[in-house]
């Protein structure tokens, strides 16, 4: 069906072709004139997140709505390859190597990478209706992607990935990217932590007055969390947050715990601490807290976490059970080589 004909159909019935099609599909169509990028911001087409990653690999991926599949994606290899097409998108062409209809693939090279996503991104912010974004950034890159991160595009983003696990965060650098990409929902941080990394440091946008912090964010992974603190833990404002590498004991969880049973953390759901390949000396740990083993009358066995879009299950059958003053059920259990504290909005999740 060519453009022409597609474009004389009433309104509602051109919104019902179009929301049908591939995204592939769509991403052709909004290239073949201005007129069509308009009808297409007008269908309010909704996609997944939008994922943007970069170092290793430099890819734009969208994925299904339980991220298990992939729906679209846009890669720029590292090898050259000979140029077969353009790609017409935010009134500049980009060279395509490469397209795979059947996979839902575009190929470029990945010398137009820093030169094309703020154009393809931009395009497709054009075509798709509120789209969120999601990045993952090589921190070894950064240097070279702060020209790209200036854009505005990167405000709609949801998440952070900070990748790069031999690189060093430093309070700047993790300063400069919350603030150009002033994430909504979390972060996680692969990379090591400077010595001196202030967890609770506030950066404040003086254009729209947004404060960042890591333990502000509702989804929080921190694989190497260093030296953190036990005040800061204590500030975490996260619901769920998973930490490694720590310098956590028995007598410090147990301060948290009383913490959290005074009335504090009042968003935390989960606290999973890696470091526990043996259990834990459960004396110290909840000590002068009152506590009772798993009755099948007060709540389930298992408990249910969603972090972004996988459910995880945890076996709570040998977990240790006490309320916060506010009569709040919370469970502490060690499994495999994690101890989580787990605070139940649903006592009988299903």
């Amino acid at each position: 069906m060519s453009s022409i004909k597609l474009l004389s159909f009433p309104l509602l019935i051109f919104l019902e072709i179009v929301r049908s099609m591939e995204i592939m599909e769509i991403l052709e169509l909004s290239q073949v004139s201005r007129r069509t990028l308009n009808y297409l911001n007008l269908a309010r087409i909704s996609v997944e997140t939008v994922h943007v990653v970069n170092g290793i690999v430099d890819k734009i991926t969208i994925f299904n709505k339980s991220c298990t599949e992939r729906k679209f994606q846009i890669e720029f290899l590292k090898t050259p390859q000979p140029v077969v097409g353009q790609m017409k998108v935010n009134n500049i062409s980009i060279d395509v190597c490469g397209k795979n209809t059947t996979q839902q693939i575009i190929n470029c090279n990945s010398n137009q990478f820093g030169y094309g996503l703020v154009h393809i991104l931009t395009h497709m912010d054009k075509i798709f209706y509120r789209m969120e974004y999601s990045i993952g950034i090589e921190l070894s890159t950064l240097n070279a992607m702060r020209g790209v991160l200036c854009h505005s595009i990167f405000r709609k983003c949801d998440y952070v990935q900070i990748r790069g696990r031999k690189e060093t965060l430093s309070n700047e650098d993790c300063k400069y990217l919350l603030e150009k990409t002033q994430p909504t929902t979390g972060i996680t941080i692969f990379s090591k932590l400077s010595p001196d990394f202030d967890y609770k440091k506030f950066s404040k946008n003086s254009t729209t007055q947004i404060h960042f912090q890591i333990l502000h964010f509702s989804r929080l992974r921190v694989p190497n969390l260093g030296k953190m603190p036990l005040e800061d833990l204590k500030a975490l404002d996260s619901e769920i947050a998973n930490l490694g590498n720590h310098q956590f004991k028995e007598v410090d969880i147990n301060d948290f715990l009383h913490h959290w049973i005074e009335g504090n953390n009042k968003k935390l759901r989960r606290l999973k601490l890696d470091g526990f390949k043996e259990a834990p000396d459960w004396d110290i740990l909840l000590k002068d807290i009152v506590y009772t083993e798993w009755n099948p009358k007060e709540r389930g066995r298992y408990y249910k976490s969603k972090y972004t879009d996988e459910v995880e299950t945890i076996d709570c059958e040998n977990g240790r059970d006490f309320r916060n003053k506010d009569g709040q059920l919370a469970t502490v259990v060690h499994h495999l080589q994690f101890l989580d504290f787990l605070i139940w909005n649903d006592s009988f999740p299903k």
